[in-house]
Order: C-alpha cells, then sequence, then structure tokens
C-alpha cells in the first residue's frame, strides 16, 4: 500500500479547512510539532479510514470521541496505489446522526468508479481483500508507534518467545487452548461425580438371598443381647458402691505421690548443680597452675603485634606505588592501543569511500542509456493516450455502425412483407385500398425491389466498413500492448537513473572525504612513531620508582614475625581465663557448700512421705479389682447398647435395600453408558490441549518464523551497518546439569568475536533493535500477503544528543528503497537538519494546521 493523498475534515484537533496531503512530494518526511499539536492524527486519520479503528475510541463515546470539538460531522478521504491500482477509501461519521459511511473506489482513466459493497461490513471486507492487512497487523507493519520499536529485543531471553507469541497473533490459539482446557475440566468434574454415583449404586447391587438371610440373622442376635444386657445392670449396681468408699483413699495416695515426685526432682537437680560446680572448681584450678608463663608470651605477643603493624604500614605503601606504577603503564598501553584503533577505523572509512569512488566508475554510458531510453517511454505515453482515445472513438463508430444497419434491416423486412402482399393483392390496393391494375401492381412491385436492392447495398457497404474498424482496433490492441511492456520498465529505470545520479554524487563526496581523512592520519602515526605520545607520563612514572627504592622492607622477617604471632594466637583467650578463674573460684565453693546442706533436708522428706503412701496403698489394695469388674462389665453393657441399636438400624436398612436393589441395577447401566461418552471426550479435550498450547502448534510458529526473521534481519542490518554486524537467533542452550534450556538468546558477530545483545548500548543497540523491528514489520507483512511500501515511526525517541540525531538519520536513510514513503513523527526539532523534507504540524484557532517545507 502506497500513500498518495490524505484529506482531512474535522478529524481530532483538524479542523474544517485542513489542506490536503500530498505524499508525492516526498519519499522520506520528517513530521514536527510541540506535543498536542496534531502530528500522530494525521497517521490516526489514516489507520481510522482504512479500518475504522485508531487510538482515542475507547472512551464512553467511541468514534464520536474523534469529532473535533463544536463539529457535528467529520470525513476522511484516502487514496492509495496497491499491485499497480489506484483506490480511493472515504470514512464519514454523522456524531448528530448517530450513523456512518464507508465508500471505496477505484481510479479508471481521470476517474474514481464506485467499488463499494452492500453496506460497510461487505465494503470494510473489500478493502481488507486489496490492502492484505488487518488493524493490529498494520499496527506491527507500518505504523511503529511509540515505545514498541525495541520491545522484543530488550526483553529477557526466556520471555522473548512470548513476545513473538504476541507479535505473530498467537493469542487465538492461547485463547482455544483454554476453552478445551476448560471443557477437559468440566469432563473430568462429571466424571468425578459420575464414578461416586456409580460405587453408591454398586454397593446397593446385593444379592437378594443374602440380604434376606442376614435380615433373620440380625432378628436373632437382638433377642440374645436384650437378655445379656439386663443381668450385666444388676451386677454393676452392687459393685459401684463398694468401689466410692475405695476412691477416697486412693485419693490421698496419689496426693502424697506427687509430693514425692516433686521431692525427688528437686534431689536430682540439686545432685547435678553439686557435681557441675565441683568440676568447674577443679578447672578453675588447673587453669591457675600455668599463669605465669601465659602472662610472659602474652607481654611477647603484644611487643610482636607493633613491630607486624610497622612493617605492614611499609608494604601496603609500596603496593600503593606498585599500583599506581601499573595504571601508568595501563594508560599508556591503552593510549597506543586508541591510536592504532583511529588508524584503522581511519582506514576502514578510507576504504568504505574508495568503494564509493570505485562504484561511480564506469557508470556514465549506461546513465546516458537510460535517460534516452526514458524519453523515448515518455513519447510512449503520450501516443499511448492518443491510441486509447482512438480505440474509444472507432468502439463509438462501430456502434453507430450497428444501430444504423439494424434500422436498414427492419425497412427490408417492411419492404420484403409488402412486396408479397402486391403479389397476391387481386383488385385493391392492401394500402390505400383504392383499384390497383397490373401495370401499376408491377411499377410499384419492381419499385420496391431496387429500393431493396439500394438497402442490401448499403448494409453491405456498413458491414466492409465494420471490418475495416476492427482491423484498427486490433493494430491499435497490438501497438497498446507494446506500448504498455515498454512502460512496464519505466518505474525500474527511473530508480536505476536515481541510484546511479546518487552512485556518482556519492563518488565525487568520497573523493574529497579521502583527502580529509588521509590528513588526519598523518599525525597519529608520527605520534606513535617517535613516541611522543607518553611524554606527559614520564616525570609521575620516574617519581614513583625512586619512591620505591627509597622503602625499607624485610619481607623475610615479617614472615617471620607473623609465623610467631600465629603460633601464640591462643595467648589473649588464656590470659582473660586466668583473670576469671581467680573471680569465680571462691563463688563456686560457696555455693557448693550451701547445696550440699539442701541435699540433706530433701532425703529426710522423701523417706517420711514414702512411709504414708505404703499405709494408704495397703488399704485401698482390692480397688483395681473392684475397678476392673466395673470397667469390663459397663464395656460389655455399652457394647451391647451399640449392637442392638445397630441391630434395630441394620434391620430397617435391609428391608429398604431391597426394594432400591432393581432401581439401583437400572441406574447403574445408564451411568455407565454416559461413563463412556464422558471418557472419549476428555481424551479429545486433553488432544486439543496440547495441540493449542504453548509447546504445541504455537511453538512450531515460533521455531518456523525465527529463521526468517533471523534471515530478514541479516538483510536489513547489512545495509544500516555497512555490513559490519550479523544477528544469530539461538533458541536453545545447554545447561550445567546436562539438560536443554528453551530459551530466546540474540547473538551478535561484527566479524571478530561474536556477543549477546545484552552487551550492546548506545549506537550499536539502537541500529540492531531498528533492524529487528523493521524485519518483524517485513516479516508480518510477507505472511498477510502485504506489499509494505509504507512506514511511519512514533516512536518518541526522547532526548538525543548529536551523535544520536545523526545516527537515527543515517538508519532512515540506509532502509529508504525498502519503503515508497516514510514518515519519522517527533517533537524533536533539532532533527530537521538531517531530514531535507520537513512537515510542520501546529495549532491555530480553528484547529490544527500543517505544512510541507523544503
Amino acid at each position: 500500500m502506497t500513500p498518495h493523498t490524505l484529506y482531512i475534515r474535522n478529524f481530532k484537533s483538524y479542523g474544517e479547512n485542513t489542506p490536503v496531503l500530498d505524499f508525492n512530494k516526498f519519499d522520506i518526511a520528517l513530521l514536527t510539532g510541540e506535543n498536542g499539536n496534531g502530528k500522530s492524527s494525521l497517521a490516526d486519520a489514516i489507520a481510522w479510514c482504512i479500518w475504522g479503528q485508531c487510538k482515542g475510541m475507547s472512551g464512553r463515546g467511541g468514534m464520536d470521541d474523534l469529532v473535533h470539538t463544536g463539529a457535528l460531522d467529520m470525513d476522511v478521504a484516502f487514496t492509495f496505489e496497491e499491485d499497480g491500482n489506484i483506490y480511493k477509501v472515504i470514512r464519514k461519521r454523522d456524531k448528530k446522526r448517530g450513523q456512518s459511511a464507508l465508500e471505496f473506489y477505484i481510479k479508471r482513466g481521470d476517474e474514481f468508479i464506485s467499488i463499494s459493497g452492500n453496506g460497510i461490513g461487505e465494503t470494510q471486507q473489500k478493502i481488507l481483500e486489496i490492502i492484505k492487512l488487518d488493524y493490529d497487523t498494520y499496527l506491527c507493519t507500518a505504523y511503529l508507534s511509540q515505545g514498541k520499536a525495541d520491545l522484543f529485543a530488550t526483553k529477557k531471553p526466556n520471555e522473548r518467545k512470548e513476545v513473538l507469541g504476541e507479535i505473530l497473533n498467537l493469542s487465538t490459539y492461547d485463547k482455544l487452548e483454554g476453552l478445551a482446557a476448560e471443557k477437559r475440566r468440566e469432563v473430568v468434574s462429571e466424571l468425578t461425580l459420575l464414578e461416586r454415583q456409580i460405587e453408591g449404586f454398586k454397593e446397593n447391587v446385593l444379592d437378594e438371598k443374602e440380604i434376606s438371610k442376614g435380615l433373620l440373622d440380625v432378628e436373632e442376635n437382638l433377642k440374645a443381647w436384650y437378655l445379656k444386657r439386663d443381668i450385666l445392670r444388676d451386677k454393676l449396681s452392687v459393685l459401684n458402691r463398694k468401689k466410692t468408699e475405695l476412691d477416697g483413699l486412693k485419693q490421698q495416695a496419689k496426693d502424697y505421690k506427687a509430693q514425692l515426685v516433686r521431692l525427688k526432682q528437686d534431689l536430682v537437680k540439686l545432685k547435678k548443680e553439686s557435681e557441675t560446680l565441683a568440676k568447674r572448681i577443679q578447672e578453675y584450678r588447673d587453669i591457675l597452675k600455668n599463669q605465669d608463663a601465659i602472662k610472659r608470651d602474652y607481654d611477647v605477643l603484644n611487643m610482636l603485634v607493633e613491630q607486624d603493624k610497622k612493617m605492614g604500614e611499609a608494604l601496603q605503601r609500596i603496593t600503593e606505588l606498585k599500583g599506581k606504577k601499573q595504571s601508568i603503564e595501563s594508560q599508556i598501553k591503552a593510549l597506543k592501543q586508541e591510536l592504532n584503533h583511529r588508524i584503522a577505523l581511519i582506514d576502514q572509512k578510507i576504504l568504505q569511500e574508495q568503494n564509493k569512488v570505485d562504484a561511480s566508475q564506469g557508470i556514465d554510458a549506461r546513465l546516458k542509456d537510460i535517460r534516452k531510453t526514458l524519453s523515448k517511454l515518455k513519447e510512449d505515453e503520450g501516443r499511448f493516450s492518443i491510441l486509447q482515445q482512438k480505440k474509444l472513438e472507432i468502439a463509438q463508430s462501430m456502434v453507430q455502425i450497428k444501430t444504423d444497419k439494424k434500422a436498414l434491416l427492419s425497412q427490408i423486412d417492411e419492404l420484403r412483407e409488402h412486396y408479397y402482399v402486391l403479389k397476391d393483392v387481386e383488385a385493391d390496393c392492401p394500402v390505400c385500398k383504392r383499384p390497383l391494375d397490373e401495370h401499376t401492381k408491377t411499377q410499384v412491385m419492381d419499385e420496391a425491389i431496387k429500393k431493396g436492392r439500394e438497402i442490401q447495398k448499403h448494409i453491405k457497404d456498413m458491414d466492409g466498413e465494420i471490418i475495416k474498424l476492427k482491423a484498427q482496433d486490433h493494430d491499435i490492441d497490438v501497438e497498446i500492448a507494446r506500448l504498455k511492456e515498454g512502460l512496464k520498465e519505466r518505474s525500474r529505470l527511473e530508480g536505476q537513473l536515481v541510484l546511479m545520479e546518487k552512485s556518482i554524487n556519492e563518488g565525487d563526496e568520497a573523493k574529497k572525504a579521502i583527502e580529509t581523512l588521509k590528513a588526519q592520519l598523518m599525525p597519529i602515526k608520527s605520534s606513535l612513531k617517535t613516541g611522543s605520545y607518553r611524554e606527559k607520563f614520564n616525570d609521575v612514572y620516574e617519581d614513583i620508582c625512586k619512591q620505591l627504592d627509597s622503602i625499607e622492607y624485610d619481607r623475610d622477617g615479617h614472615v617471620s614475625i607473623k609465623n610467631r604471632i600465629k603460633e601464640l594466637k591462643d595467648i589473649p583467650e588464656l590470659f582473660e581465663e586466668i583473670k576469671v578463674a581467680k573471680v569465680k573460684l571462691s563463688a563456686d565453693r560457696e555455693s557448693r557448700t550451701r547445696i550440699l546442706g539442701l541435699i540433706e533436708d530433701r532425703e529426710n522428706d522423701i523417706r517420711a512421705r514414702e512411709d504414708i503412701i505404703d499405709t494408704l496403698e495397703k488399704a485401698a489394695a482390692e480397688l483395681p479389682e473392684i475397678s476392673k469388674d466395673i470397667k469390663n462389665f459397663d464395656g460389655e453393657v455399652q457394647k451391647l447398647e451399640e449392637l442392638i441399636l445397630q441391630g434395630e438400624s441394620k434391620k430397617g436398612a435391609l428391608n429398604e435395600r431391597l426394594l432400591q436393589i432393581q432401581r439401583a441395577k437400572e441406574e447403574l447401566k445408564e451411568k455407565k453408558r454416559i461413563q463412556d461418552k464422558l471418557l472419549y471426550d476428555l481424551e479429545v479435550y486433553k488432544a486439543l490441549v496440547n495441540i493449542y498450547g504453548k509447546k504445541g502448534i504455537q511453538a512450531a510458529i515460533i521455531e518456523n518464523a525465527i529463521p526468517e526473521l533471523q534471515d530478514e534481519t541479516n538483510r536489513i542490518l547489512s545495509k544500516i551497518t555497512d555490513g559490519r554486524f550479523t544477528v544469530e537467533f539461538i533458541t536453545q542452550r545447554d545447561t550445567s546439569t546436562g539438560n536443554i534450556l528453551e530459551t530466546l538468546d540474540i547473538k551478535i558477530s561484527d566479524g571478530m568475536e561474536t556477543r549477546k545483545y545484552e552487551t550492546y548500548s548506545g549506537g550499536e543497540e539502537f541500529r540492531i533493535n531498528f533492524a529487528i523491528r523493521i524485519a518483524l514489520a517485513k516479516m508480518l507483512a510477507r505472511r498477510a500477503g502485504a506489499n509494505l511500501r509504507m512506514l511511519i515511526l512514533d516512536e518518541g525517541f526522547g532526548v538525543l544528543d548529536e551523535a544520536g540525531r545523526e545516527r537515527l538519520a543515517q538508519v532512515i536513510n540506509s532502509i529508504s528503497d525498502e519503503f515508497e514513503k516514510i514518515m519519522v513523527i517527533t517533537h524533536i526539532q533539532d532533527l530537521k537538519d538531517y531530514f531535507p523534507t520537513q512537515i510542520e504540524v501546529y495549532m491555530t484557532s480553528e484547529g490544527s494546521m500543517f505544512k510541507i517545507v523544503g
């Protein structure tokens, strides 16, 4: 889709008197203006005209929000070229009536002929069939809006496949996967419920004879259980009275036992504490045995630490000076490398400029031939229009002759009918009803024959004229076909003419550039040859060397001191232990004497309580046996009560189940039939989830798209970096554990080394991002079957320095042959110097306006 003109009336910030934007006046244009003046609205107008969608329609007002403030209606007309035909789309909106209109035309000659469908929907479908782009694909191809240029490249490697899926519009498969998963969950839920129901029915389908037999057994058991329960209740009554008397004595013994346990626990703790104190007292005595030797080692250690400190300071000063010396040596080396690098860059630029000079040589003769051919084709174009007009005149002449011939044939039919009427007449004239004699009759018939022959001769002459006109029309068709074949070459030759003229101009400029570069190269090589580049470092370097020679430092002695300090590393801790041991020894002796007295008191209390417990336990000796009998009888009664309750319940249940068996069998058969159907559905939905999922058809589409994206990116990148960089997309990599990790790494090669995309910055990163984004646009357009000839960059480039502005202009100009028209939308005024044509958008009292400058 190549744009020709854009007409806007009352769209967004534009009012009634907006001029027509003529795209034929530029190939690349910079669209500038303050924020809010309506730069992006020009691109939005194209989108709304073609697809009926654009930014600003998401509010409650929808399409009416696009109408200029204060206006009641709006319309946009957009003409464009596709496959050699010129089309016009007109979309209108009447806000007052709430009505919309869409018209579609094709140009034939000097007129536009309507090819609209029946209604907006059918017309919209016709437009989409011609341009082969839907709105979402357009946003990813021809119109690159703010913040999306590097959306794919700047994502983490494990997120890029997801972004590529979004760009390729794979969300449809996510929706299908979600629907299949939802259906699978519904089927699983139904199966789970159904399986519980089936299990319930299986339990109910029991053999009828077994149920009847079970019912008789239950009734017999109930009789025996009732009798045994009554006997046990009488025995329990006697035992409970005796147990109450003995429980009182048992509780007293229990209270004394609890006191005895606490006393014994206290005794254990006191004995353990006494042992701990005795052990600590002995440890303190052992520590104090070596206190004199430890004091001597402690004084030696302090002296060695002071010596180590002084030697360490000298070592640190030596290290610092050596670091400065190494830093200066590195700076000298880096400066030399930088000069060599500058020489290499200038040599490379000279080679590039020389290539341009070489490319401009020897094309003058070809340029002259092309201009001569184009002049001839221009004459043929005039001849083509004349022939078309002549062909139209021939067609009109043939229509007129055929009309006249038809009238003459009608006259012959009338004469023939009149002749045969006269021939059969006996008395009166059939026309005037007067008597007709034989002579008059013969005379009239001869006149009719004569006139008929004259008309036939005229008709024959007409047939001859038609044959001549057809021959002329055929000759014109042959000539028109010949001219069309020639005119097809015109666009290609015009393109070659522009490229050749550009090559000659570039060759002339390159010669001047080579002389300038050679002049820059001479002083750099001279500096390297004489070594003058390192003069500023010489004085500092010699001073550092003198300082290093003046410092006294004995490395072996320092090592010996450190080894001795290491041998005495435990002395400070031992010295502290001696001081602590002197203080704690006296305190622990007093504590142990007090604890030994408490131990004797606890032992006396324990013996007294053991005597009381022994007396009470002898009195309550029968209680365990009586409690055991009560418990046994009570348990048996409880069991019998439960058995009776269960028996009665079971008796009723068995009677009810006999009635349910038949119904359960019928229900079970139906549930199994439904279960088989659900199991089949479950397998189908499981397969669909896998097919539509990320690892199914989506993964296949992405894997197939990546090689195409890589080839297209490298083609674009070769243009905008003069072939210095190539890109490779890696979809898998090995992990440290030997597994394969799914990823989407971007690796860039500059001919010398290959690095990850994340290591690049500045101009290199900008070019790589731009190449990938343009490649994505080209690939998506190609997959949609569209011919991408227009590019609108509404990227919001932010604050750019001079290098950034120059880099942006170079990149855009380097891809100019990829597109018929390029528009760059920005508010950065300084970019004007880099683009020959600007569309300046500004605000007036009537709304937004624009003008083409350059």
